[in-house]
């Protein structure tokens, strides 16, 4: 009986295109360009937490990059930004973090930085020095 050998996070950022690859890691750094952001690396997906607060997950899913924001998606400054969200609070694992985008271009992670810069400054973390 063969098991079903789930690749860890990292494995499956390393297989995807050169671009999802780019993708995540422009979203990265720009998560970690936040004072006191601290990105934890898991089998399922990177979270980037304030002290104990989630304020963002990045995950697979199939071929598409996502990223899991801690931020209403339905105010109209986001609304304006004209992403593809997608409401997952029903899901007990991204309660915290309930608006999901699919990451799949780079205009769209250009986008994804402005949501970001609006959900950091809205909770007062401030870009590093």
């Amino acid at each position: 009986m063969e098991e079903d050998i789930r690749l860890s996070f990292e494995d499956r950022i390393k297989s995807m295109d050169a671009d999802v690859q780019k993708y995540y890691a422009m979203l990265n750094q720009h998560l970690l360009s936040f004072e006191k952001i601290k990105s934890r690396l898991s089998n399922r997906c990177d979270s980037y937490r304030l002290s104990r607060e989630l304020l963002s997950k990045i995950a697979i899913g199939g071929k598409t990059l996502k990223i899991y924001l801690a931020i209403d998606a339905n105010r109209e400054d986001i609304l304006a930004k004209k992403l593809h969200f997608r409401d997952v609070s029903s899901t007990p694992s991204y309660k915290e973090v309930p608006a999901m985008i699919p990451v799949k271009s780079e205009i769209c992670v250009k986008k994804v930085c402005d949501v970001i810069d609006i959900m950091m400054s809205e909770k007062g973390i401030a870009k590093k020095k």
